[in-house]
């Protein structure tokens, strides 16, 4: 396999007084230099900014876009002739919907960069992902905070949809149109928090939904290995009755973070267990670095048990309040998955009014290793249904 190795630029690039330097922990510096993007010809290059977000806290942004392509004839004359700058916000837009990817836990928006958004940009899709607070080397709002609530997980989340408009008063400066469609997609814990983002953006109850319902275009939802909405309670137990071994491991590379300093472990839980997904011994120390930063704040569990989006679903067919109102959705499952069960995903996939997920032939990361273009390839066939 062809690796090629892409410097990002930082800060350095920014001209925004929204941006920020972030001080990176020294090992940060050698994981920003050296990250291994897909093996595409002529990859794109993918862009790490730190930017502010709406809801006041300081994330990290990356984002990877399709050369520039006219979507009409006027756009083709800009594109020629050039334009003056009060044009160049329509001559950024794109023919295909953003897709925006939110990580999970023990990730950050490295997960997403290093194969799936230089692929899909290549087809034309414009990508971006948010390292969710406490991660990707980014502050807590709170300062020194080891937990953060999931309340704080969806008021950023929804903040960086909003920002990705031209239009929003805390624009990203992304250039990717005035009210460009979006297809949200997230891994594992993001899952969950983009169902309670889903569950406030649906409400009906305007006292207690502090998200509008306007200013975000979502053209689609794909969650990815998710943890269900009863959360990770169930499928303990689940573990815990067909195998102890398996369910130390969880909890040992989990709660004890052993995910982070045995290879072994790291490998059962993320990659399949062997390096027959491709994944080296190298590319396990480096994704390991990851792990340690990226888990320096992590979501409160206490705080998140008292509010799962279990509690509103309709008993009997299991499916959201909403999930009449959502856009086109796929919920994905990989068929070696150590982390989410089966009946986790189908769980999930109820909760969206589907009749089952789609099983793909990946383990938990679905995004990385040698079966990558898997989970990709399912996406890319919803993306052409929609």
């Amino acid at each position: 396999m062809l690796y090629t190795w892409v410097i990002f630029l930082l800060a350095d690039i920014l001209h925004s007084s929204d941006a920020f330097k972030v001080p990176f922990p020294p090992s940060a510096a050698e994981i920003r230099a050296a990250v291994v993007v897909s093996s595409t010809p002529a990859p794109l290059p993918v862009t790490t900014r730190q930017l502010l977000l709406g809801s006041g806290t300081k994330a990290e942004v990356v984002s990877c876009l399709p050369r520039s392509k006219p979507t009409s004839a006027q756009n083709l004359f800009v594109q020629i002739f050039g334009t003056a700058s009060k044009n160049r916000k329509k001559s950024m837009l794109y023919e295909k919907p953003v897709l925006a990817f939110l990580h999970g836990s023990f990730h950050a928006s490295w997960c997403w960069q290093e194969k799936w958004m230089p692929h899909f940009a290549s087809l034309g899709y414009p990508c971006v992902a948010f390292s969710l607070q406490g991660t990707g080397g980014t502050p807590t709002v709170e300062y020194g905070a080891k937990t953060v609530r999931i309340g704080s997980h969806v008021r950023d989340l929804d903040a960086f949809l909003r920002g990705l408009s031209d239009n929003d008063s805390n624009c990203l400066g992304l250039e990717l149109g005035e009210n460009p469609p979006v297809c949200l997609i997230g891994h594992s814990f993001g899952g969950l928090t983009i169902m309670k983002w889903l569950e406030q953006y649906y409400s009906e109850d305007d006292a207690d939904n502090n998200i509008k319902k306007t200013g975000i275009n979502l053209a689609g939802v794909s969650l990815l290995c998710s943890v269900p909405p009863s959360g990770n309670g169930k499928m303990t137990m689940r573990f815990l009755l067909r195998s102890f071994h398996e369910s130390w491991t969880i909890i040992a590379g989990f709660v004890l973070k052993k995910a982070i300093t045995e290879k072994k472990i790291c490998r059962d839980l993320f990659f399949g267990g062997s390096e027959a997904n491709g994944v080296t011994d190298e590319d396990i120390a480096r994704y390991q670095s990851y792990f340690k930063r990226d888990t320096a704040a992590i979501i409160d569990l206490k705080d998140l048990s008292r509010q799962l989006p279990s509690a509103k679903i309709d008993k009997q067919s299991g499916k959201a309040p909403f999930a009449d109102k959502l856009p086109s959705s796929l919920v994905i499952a990989a068929s070696d998955d150590f982390i989410v069960d089966e009946e986790g995903s189908r769980e999930t996939a109820r909760f969206f009014g589907l009749n089952e997920p789609q099983f793909v032939d990946s383990p938990h990361d679905v995004m990385l290793g040698d079966n990558w273009k898997n989970g990709a390839d399912a996406i890319l066939d919803w993306l052409q249904r929609l």
